[in-house]
């Protein structure tokens, strides 16, 4: 929850609309500090390209003295004169950014880590009919406070691996606009695989992150949604990352 979050600005395809998605952070170890973790901003391509001019706005959220949170606009550069901020993945529809975020933004990073391989799923048997969370912002909805709203869905798509062969993951729940961007994750525990039950033990990872819903292929119900969605598998997020160049210390802030 304290990693994902609303980015909203003027649409660069309608004139007067507006364009939103989800983006969540990812902490990654500074190069000269490993305890000090860089904020990284992860979302689907589309979702910045879609969003006109130099500046958008995030929706942060800031602690209330009464245990409550309230949402606060933060305007957020992604270009500068028109020179995007962000890497852009070359095959899938990811993007990475640093970010310079106010302190006072209770913030959780998460690490690299967390971004599932084809072992991870291959362990521990990750199939379809797993559940799966997804953390969003469909149609810009938000809890009080400005939180994502968590749906759960099912993976339905065979085979899962390798997943940068395969190129996405297909999962069981209607996305909206907004949705895109936002994490994927599974959380399981006392799992059966391998032919037994593994009590006590807990698994966890971002399979990946969500770009579009689907319609049918067939020409005459291509304006049919067959309500489910279209998740860009891990390996592509962390790809990405990689592309970053050193953090300028002026664009970048960090999770101690």
């Amino acid at each position: 929850m304290h990693a994902t979050f609303l980015i909203v600005g003027p649409s660069s395809k309608v004139p007067g609309a507006s364009a939103s998605g989800t983006v969540f952070i990812i902490g990654v170890p500074h190069k000269d500090e490993p305890k000090i973790a860089d904020i990284v901003l992860v979302t689907a391509a589309h979702v910045l390209d879609d969003i006109a001019g130099d500046k958008a706005t995030l929706l942060l959220r800031r602690k209330n003295d009464d245990g409550t949170y309230m949402a606060i606009p933060f305007e957020l550069p992604i270009r500068i004169n028109g020179r995007p901020l962000y890497v852009k993945h070359p095959t899938a529809d990811v993007v990475a950014m640093y970010a310079n975020l106010p302190d006072e933004v209770p913030i959780t990073g998460l690490p690299p880590e967390a971004l599932v391989t084809d072992k991870t799923l291959e362990d521990i048997d990750v199939h379809p009919g797993d559940e799966a969370f997804v953390l969003g912002f469909p149609l810009a909805a938000s809890s009080p406070g400005g939180f994502p709203l968590l749906r759960v869905g099912h993976i339905m798509s065979y085979p899962l691996t390798p997943m940068k062969t395969i190129g996405r993951i297909d999962f069981d729940l209607f996305i909206y606009p907004g949705n895109s961007g936002g994490p994927v994750y599974f959380s399981y525990s006392n799992r059966v695989f391998k032919g037994q039950m593994h009590l006590g033990m807990f698994n966890q990872g971002i399979l990946g992150l969500v770009i579009q819903e689907t319609h049918s292929a067939i020409p005459q119900f291509a304006d049919k949604p067959l309500n489910y969605g279209i998740v860009v598998p891990a390996p592509f997020i962390r790809e990405t990352i990689d592309m970053l160049p050193a953090p300028p210390d002026e664009t970048t802030g960090s999770i101690k």
